[in-house]
Parts: structure tokens; C-alpha cells; sequence
């Protein structure tokens, strides 16, 4: 009996039961390679034969390849447009946390926003996306690098698993495989620069000219079978050397996925090319069939044997004269396609985003006609979202495993003595967190999604729905104008709103930080002591700590007499010459009464 040494469990230098291992692998899986280069080719309208040379076949694509109705395209696009233009953030709920847990569950949501920011994780997502669209899976590496955090999107070509350790979608063990510049792994393994530059080239001999010296890497890892089993391991390897070995211990690898539809069974996903191919391929064979014919099907003049006609006499000249014997010439004009050839293509267009759930109005962002309100315009584009709600969850998934893997590195470079700090940008301050002030263990709390605004995003539709929470009385005239934030009233709403943006920083300051800031006779005392007292009641219920809560109450306390204070010196005298001041309160009106009015007063 055979017995089989698997990579892991190599005692030193794994690269070569590793390299054996994939290349197993590769051998078995090229139906899978051969998949993704047709679904590229469908979508970049080009005719590519591998992955290896896509670059010179897309620089000169064959033209009899050519799609000349791109419905793959025009899908995948449409659809990663509608959906990736969402901005979800990670938000966290403490499990009946004290004041102190809420507090870190706070600044862990803004430190995710920070880290969100710092590694332009918004900008990576939608490429991930659209590669789930195109080869059904698409992968995000999230890792460390020079004591940051980076994210990464991974071709789905180069991620390899075991289709029988995989069939429940949950391997043990994945491989990377990547090409890599010589001169960046020296620079990343220095003591081992003589064995990577002896390593043979990649695709030495397929090409004369060459950029860069490039060799194939593998990053390879086994999870560890269960909790303490120390069997897990990570290498990173070149044919001929192993660059990095060092122990596993985390459950899960370093990547996040996404697929456009699950499979029954196993790792990989459906992607929404490959749901279209058998469209697209008949589509092609019609436009080609079509084509030929137009070409074919050109004007012919018949002219009776034994005529004496001079076939220079016929020509496109106006009011020519074309003398004859016998039966005069005939031009036929022969019919280029059937109509039922037209109605059959239609039918096959209509039918691909029918399977995709797309409007053809969407696809070329124009609005049904008489749709022009925005309760109108938001219960279509309600309708039109639903067919995607599966794969928008699924896109909203993917940022909360790439939180989970941040919070995750963040814990362990903190472990390894280095302080690690992020830079949240608020909307109106930047803080700077460190994960030593957060630290909360993964059983603390619960990770729930949101999109980055609740609000519809077509103008209209927004100041309707604003409107609406208006009449509800759910949100008062100065949350509105802070809700429409159109570029050309944000210099009105910024003054507008100044108020209750600054009593907004002193309760948070307060709250937050246990710093206080007085009241003054120039703001608006009346809407600070109902937004402190809001504030209060709300600290009061988390459990804030009472020397915090105490600063509310001295500031609601110091605002009431100075409100006091203010209704007495406006009950004093009148000047002897001329009438009393504008907007002075009536003259038999005592202080309480002032006072009390201007709380009662409507906020503005």
C-alpha cells in the first residue's frame, strides 16, 4: 500500500510535495480553466485561448470571434451597477454590555469605518463583484503587509482547491497560485535570493521579449483539524525553495468570497455568464447567419439570352436610356432574411434579461415613461431591486467577513507587541483609535450590515421620502435640511444646520469623552436643553457613568437660568425715548413665564 505524504505534514522544505500537490490538482481541474476563458472571452468581446497568454490575444483579438450583441456584457455590467454601488458598514451590538462595552462597540464600528476607508475597500468590492458575475466566483485577499492592513482582489483563476475535500464548500486546505516579478520576492525573502533567481522563468521559451524576470509562487494553507490540533500551516514556495513556513492556528483562510448563484455542491458558484452562454452563442450564430445574407443578398439584373442589350448601358445614371430586342432587362432586389429569423433573435434578447432580471429600461438607465414622483419612482425601483435582494445580501456579506478578518489581523499584530492604530473620518472630525482602547473578544458581540444611506438616491425620490418623515413627525426641519445634502444647498443648510451640529459635538464630547462644554447666552438655548435632555435620558438607559450623566444635568441646569436670567433682564425697564425692543416679551409677563414660553417655543 502507498502511503501518502501530504505537504503539511512534511517535516522541512515542503515546496516539492506542495508543487506535486497542485499540479495534481491543475490536471484534473482544466475543464474549470477552459470555463473561465470562455466566459472572459464572452464578456471582453475577444477570443482568448488560456489564461497564460490572454495579454496578446486581447492586444489583436481574432474577428471571427467577435460578439456583435454583447448581452453578457451589457448584464454584468448593468448588474454590478446596481448593486455594487451600495456602501454597507459593519455595525456591532453588545450582548447586554455594560456602559464601558457599548462605549468599544462604538469606536469598533467607526475603527471598521476607518479600516473601510484606509484600504479603499469600496473601490476593491465592485471589481470582486463583477468577477462573480463573469466566472461566478469572485475572491478578496484581506492580509498584513508591512504592519498595515491590505486588501487585495484576487483573479478567481488563481485560488485551487480539491473538488472532493470542497464538495460541501468547506476545504481543508487552498492554494494561491500566482506569477510573480523575480526582483519583488528577493525583496521580500532576501535570504533567499540565490535560489529564487536560479528558479527557471515562467513561460521561458513561449516569448523572446520580456518585461521581468517572473516565477511561479505558491502560498499554500491547512486549517488546522480541530481547536489545538497544531497541524495547521502556512508555506509560501518556488519550485526549487520554500520561502515561509510557520503554523496556522486561525479556523478560516485569509480571503472572502463572493458567488452570483450557489451550486448544489461544491466550492465554486454559477456565474451569470455562464447562465447566459447558450443565449449568447445562439444570438452569435444568428447575427453571423444574418450578416452572411445581407452580404449575399445584393440587387442582380437578368437580361434574355440573344438580347442586344449593352450591359454599359446600365448603369446609375439619371434618366439613362437602355436600348433593347426582345424581352426588356429585369432588376431583382431578393429579400436578405426572414422576418421570423428578426423575431427569433428579439425573442432571445428579450428572453437573456428576463434570466437576468433586468429591465431593458435599466440596462440603458432611462425611466418608465409617466413615472415622474418619487413614491412612483421609489416603489419601481423597490420592484426592480427585488430580483437582486439574494445577491445583494450575499454582496453585504462579503463586508462583514472582510470586518471579521480585519478585526481579526488587528487582534493578532496587537498580540505581537506592535500598537496598531486606524484613522476614522467622520463626517465632520477625523479620530484616530487604537485597537488596545477596543479589544473586544468575538463572543462580546453581534455584527449586523447596513447601507451607508437609507435614503433613495435620485433626487426626487429623496426629497419626497425626507418629506414624508417630515409630515410623520418622525424628524424635525433641521434633521431635514442635514438629509438633503445636494452640493448646490450645502452652504445654506451648513448655516442652517450649525445649531444642532454643534450641540450634536458638545453632547457626544460630553457623553463620549467626559469633557464638559458650558451652555451660552448665544445659542440656542432652548433646542439644547430638549436635544441634552434627549441625550440623557438615553445615556441614562446604557448605564453611561454617573459623572458623565452629572455633566448633562449641569448643563441643562446652567441653561435653564441662564434662560431665566435672560427673561428677567428683558423684563426691565424701557429706555425713556422711543417704544420697547423688538420681539421683547409683553410687560406684565414674569420671568418664569418668559422662560417657560421660550422653551415651549417650536424649534426652527
Amino acid at each position: 500500500m502507498k502511503i501518502v505524504n501530504y505537504w503539511w505534514n512534511e517535516k522541512s522544505e515542503p515546496h516539492e510535495e506542495l508543487f506535486s500537490a497542485v499540479a495534481g490538482i491543475v490536471s484534473v481541474q482544466s475543464g474549470r480553466e477552459q470555463d473561465n476563458v470562455a466566459h472572459m472571452s464572452l464578456y471582453g468581446n475577444a477570443h482568448y485561448t488560456d489564461m497564460a497568454s490572454f495579454g496578446d490575444m486581447g492586444s489583436t483579438p481574432n474577428t471571427n470571434h467577435r460578439v456583435t450583441l454583447n448581452i453578457i456584457q451589457s448584464m454584468c455590467d448593468t448588474v454590478t451597477a446596481k448593486v455594487a454601488k451600495a456602501r454597507p458598514r459593519a455595525t456591532y451590538l453588545t450582548h447586554g454590555g455594560n456602559w464601558s462595552m457599548q462605549k468599544k462597540a462604538k469606536l469598533l464600528e467607526r475603527f471598521t469605518d476607518g479600516q473601510f476607508y484606509a484600504t479603499d475597500i469600496y473601490s476593491i468590492a465592485p471589481q470582486v463583484f463583477m468577477d462573480a458575475c463573469v466566472f461566478g466566483t469572485g475572491c478578496m485577499y484581506i492580509y498584513q503587509g508591512d504592519g498595515k492592513i491590505e486588501v487585495e482582489r484576487v483573479f478567481p483563476g488563481e485560488i485551487l482547491v480539491d473538488d472532493h475535500e470542497s464538495r460541501y464548500a468547506k476545504p481543508r486546505q487552498m492554494f494561491r497560485r500566482k506569477i510573480m516579478a523575480k526582483d519583488v520576492l528577493v525583496g521580500m525573502f532576501p535570504e533567499a535570493e540565490k535560489k529564487i533567481n536560479e528558479a527557471v522563468s515562467y513561460g521561458e521559451g513561449h516569448s523572446e521579449y520580456k518585461a521581468s524576470e517572473q516565477v511561479e509562487c505558491i502560498e499554500a494553507w491547512h486549517l488546522p483539524c480541530y481547536q489545538g490540533a497544531g497541524d495547521g500551516r502556512r508555506v509560501i514556495a518556488i519550485e526549487n525553495c520554500t520561502l515561509l513556513d510557520e503554523p496556522w492556528e486561525r479556523s478560516d483562510f485569509p480571503f472572502v468570497f463572493i458567488r452570483w448563484s450557489n451550486r448544489l455542491m461544491g466550492f465554486w458558484g454559477q456565474g451569470l455568464a455562464e447562465q447566459l452562454t447558450g443565449l449568447q452563442l445562439e444570438i452569435n450564430n444568428l447575427l453571423s447567419m444574418i450578416q452572411e445574407q445581407m452580404h449575399l443578398a445584393t440587387p442582380k439584373v437578368f437580361i434574355e439570352n440573344g438580347s442586344e442589350i449593352v450591359p454599359g448601358h446600365l448603369n446609375n445614371e439619371i434618366w439613362g436610356i437602355v436600348k433593347y430586342n426582345g424581352t426588356p432587362p429585369q432588376m431583382v432586389a431578393p429579400r436578405t432574411t426572414s422576418p421570423e429569423v428578426f423575431a427569433h433573435l428579439d425573442r432571445l434578447y428579450s428572453r437573456a434579461y428576463e434570466i437576468a432580471g433586468i429591465s431593458q429600461l435599466a440596462a440603458q438607465s432611462k425611466k418608465p415613461s409617466g413615472l415622474d414622483s418619487g413614491v412612483a419612482l421609489r416603489e419601481f425601483q423597490d420592484i426592480e431591486t427585488e430580483r437582486f435582494m439574494i445577491v445583494a445580501q450575499h454582496y453585504e456579506k462579503l463586508f462583514l467577513e472582510a470586518a471579521e478578518q480585519m478585526i481579526e489581523l488587528a487582534r493578532e499584530i496587537s498580540k505581537e507587541g506592535n500598537a496598531y492604530e486606524v484613522l476614522s473620518h467622520g463626517d465632520k472630525d477625523i479620530q484616530s483609535i487604537k485597537w488596545s482602547d477596543i479589544d473586544l473578544k468575538r463572543d462580546q458581540y453581534v455584527m449586523k450590515v447596513y447601507p451607508t444611506s437609507l435614503l433613495p438616491t435620485t433626487p426626487a425620490a429623496k426629497l419626497q421620502k425626507v418629506i414624508e418623515m417630515v409630515q410623520a413627525g418622525m424628524i424635525d426641519n433641521q434633521e431635514a435640511r442635514g438629509l438633503l445634502d445636494y452640493p448646490d444647498l450645502e452652504a445654506v443648510n451648513q448655516l442652517a444646520t450649525a445649531s444642532s451640529d454643534g450641540i450634536k459635538l458638545m453632547i457626544e464630547d460630553m457623553v463620549e469623552h467626559g469633557r464638559y462644554h458650558p451652555p451660552e447666552p448665544f445659542m440656542n438655548l432652548a433646542m439644547a436643553i430638549a436635544m441634552i435632555q434627549s441625550a440623557y435620558l438615553r445615556a441614562k438607559i446604557n448605564n453611561a457613568p454617573e459623572e458623565n450623566l452629572d455633566l448633562l444635568r449641569r448643563f441643562m441646569q446652567e441653561a435653564i437660568d441662564m434662560l431665566s436670567t435672560m427673561a428677567q433682564g428683558a423684563t426691565a425697564p424701557a429706555p425713556a425715548m422711543g417704544g420697547p425692543e423688538m420681539g421683547a416679551p409683553p410687560a406684565n409677563m414674569g420671568p418664569d413665564e418668559i422662560a417657560a414660553e421660550q422653551m415651549a417655543a417650536p424649534i426652527q
